[in-house]
């Protein structure tokens, strides 16, 4: 039988010992490009127990300082710097036919090979969609690409995850480009994000709660790829 993963709600503590290091665990005065990086630090705090540890959650800010976090174990404030809601089995009863309503920010990519050997890359599926287009007019083309490309996208996951959307019960926004810093000799962390909001259908339950503790799309470290459903 296979176990639930757990849905917890984990906020910073606003109480003095913790007040005056809110700056600097949130990162102070954020823009949009530094999205995931304070979080990504602070939520693997709470299931980081030992150098080989892997992730086995997926998060999402909901605003500074307050994360919806489903993973496979309880998390375990180690650092007293959260106040933590008691984490709940995640198993809804689903059936075929459904509809739920649905917020999701993710990374969307495709790959595209390079060289004969089948080597790929990734690509923002929006980026990726203005490549053919000359560079002057690419502004002017972004909305259509991130609303087609998003979409097509969105569908491809959807027949993977048992569930269905209509293009006019979905709406696509919130592009935005994200580059986090890394120790050291390391490159940059670059991504972007998308937001989408609608209703789906469940055609098959299992394969959506599946698809929903996997998460979707790429970079899911950095706060991407949680999934959050309610009755439509």
């Amino acid at each position: 039988m296979t176990v639930p993963p757990y849905l917890s709600r984990a906020r910073l503590r606003r109480d003095a010992s913790v007040e005056a290091l809110l700056p600097l665990l949130l990162g102070g005065e954020r823009n949009d490009k530094q999205m995931g990086q304070p979080g990504h630090h602070l939520v693997w705090s709470l299931f980081t127990d030992g150098a080989e540890r892997r992730r086995d959650f997926l998060w999402r800010e909901m605003k500074p300082g307050t994360f919806l976090i489903l993973s496979a174990r309880p998390p375990r404030d180690r650092h007293a710097l959260f106040e933590i809601d008691e984490p709940k089995p995640y198993a809804p009863a689903l059936d075929v036919g459904d509809r739920l309503r649905f917020s999701l920010r993710v990374n969307a990519v495709v790959r595209r090979r390079t060289s004969p050997h089948g080597h790929s890359t990734k690509h923002d599926i929006v980026m990726d969609a203005l490549h053919a287009r000359p560079d002057g007019r690419r502004a002017e083309h972004r909305l259509t690409a991130m609303q087609e490309g998003g979409f097509a996208w969105l569908e491809r996951q959807a027949r993977k995850a048992g569930f269905a959307v209509r293009k006019a019960e979905v709406v696509i926004d919130g592009y935005q480009q994200h580059c986090i810093p890394r120790y050291g000799q390391m490159a940059p962390m670059s991504f972007s994000t998308l937001d989408f909001d609608g209703t789906l259908e469940v055609h098959d339950p299992a394969a959506l709660l599946s698809g929903i503790a996997r998460g979707f799309g790429a970079a899911k470290a950095y706060g991407c790829g949680l999934m959050l459903v309610r009755r439509a």
